[in-house]
């Protein structure tokens, strides 16, 4: 398995690392050693306020991430189209401790990168295994019929 993104050392790349290698998937740096690429197409990150407290002062914030992706095989065909996974937490601030509040942020984003590498390798499931090639070919074959019948049936 190849990751590719624009920051290959951000901490979703490393945290998506760290899960493959401990499902027994070998993570490996040249593209063309591996049958399959996760491509990290956007990472994003916000954080808003969620709840006002009675002094009009911040009281719970929301924060998002979103990360876009694909898996292509070695030819470069897409397995998996264009996906998003998401995911959403809300947690307390609390203005008389910062600094906890910041820890607690920290642990929450940790949380959420978490899922997003969770939802990742729930894709990543769906692709044949390596003992399979028949699989493989099964896979492309049945997605290449689809784009076909999904282009015949467009309106035009």
């Amino acid at each position: 398995m190849h990751l590719s993104a624009q920051d290959p050392h951000s901490e979703l790349v490393r945290e998506l690392a760290r899960s493959l290698n401990l499902y027994g998937v070998k993570v490996v740096t040249s593209v063309a050693d591996a049958r399959y690429s996760v491509v990290i197409v956007d990472f994003r990150r916000s954080r808003r306020t969620s709840t006002v407290n009675a002094s009009a002062r911040v009281a719970e914030y929301q924060l998002n991430e979103e990360v876009d992706f694909l898996i292509v095989n070695t030819e470069g065909s897409q397995l998996v189209p264009l996906s998003t996974a998401s995911v959403e937490r809300v947690y307390e601030f609390n203005e008389q401790d910062v600094l906890s509040s910041d820890n607690e942020e920290r642990m929450v984003i940790a949380a959420m990168r978490e899922e997003l590498v969770r939802q990742i390798l729930n894709r990543l499931r769906l692709l044949p295994t390596e003992d399979d090639p028949a699989a493989v070919t099964q896979t492309e074959t049945t997605q290449t019929e689809t784009a076909q019948a999904v282009h015949v049936q467009r309106p035009q």
